[in-house]
């Protein structure tokens, strides 16, 4: 098989791919999930062009940078994914698809993609997501090592929780 699939239980600054791939969103402010992580690794670097305006989030832009030594893999791909809002898993499975093919077509061979379960998918459903999206890279030998950061999903199913809990009057 020309492309294999490494789920792992790693963070996104720990994973050791040639570069760690990741998506970050138009509407999402402040940062959130691994592009906040490997922004905040990287001294703010995502956060300054944000706020000076050399980047958006728009769908496939891209920012590819040199990583410090506070991140394992050598180079961080920064993958616009356009809106959050009113987005679905066909739109976010394009993005996932976009996302590793702008990584093989750096010439990366060994890609670290850390993701969080969003657009109404779940975490379980990440992981075959991925594998099918894989297999539109052709002939490319790929080795793709996953990572779902689930503390999102952790906090919106607290919120859901949370409303779902009967109001309590004080009397």
């Amino acid at each position: 098989m020309k492309q294999a699939l490494r789920p792992l239980d790693l963070p996104a600054d720990r994973m050791d791919g040639e570069v760690v791939a990741v998506l970050f969103f138009e509407d999402e402010r402040p940062l959130a999930g691994p592009a906040a992580l490997l922004d905040w690794r990287l001294n703010g670097l995502l956060t300054r062009r944000l706020l000076n305006g050399e980047a958006t989030g728009r769908r496939n832009e891209k920012i590819l940078v040199d990583a410090n030594s506070k991140i394992l893999a050598p180079w961080v791909l920064f993958q616009g994914g356009g809106r959050l809002e009113g987005c679905d898993r066909e739109i976010w499975r394009s993005a996932i698809n976009d996302l590793l093919r702008s990584a093989a077509e750096a010439g990366f061979s060994r890609i670290a993609l850390c993701l969080s379960p969003l657009c109404g998918a779940s975490a379980d459903e990440v992981v075959p997501l991925v594998r099918e999206e894989l297999t539109q890279l052709g002939d490319r030998r790929i080795e793709c090592l996953l990572s779902v950061d689930e503390r999102l999903r952790r906090q919106s199913d607290k919120e859901t929780r949370a409303a779902q809990r009967p109001d309590v009057m004080d009397s």
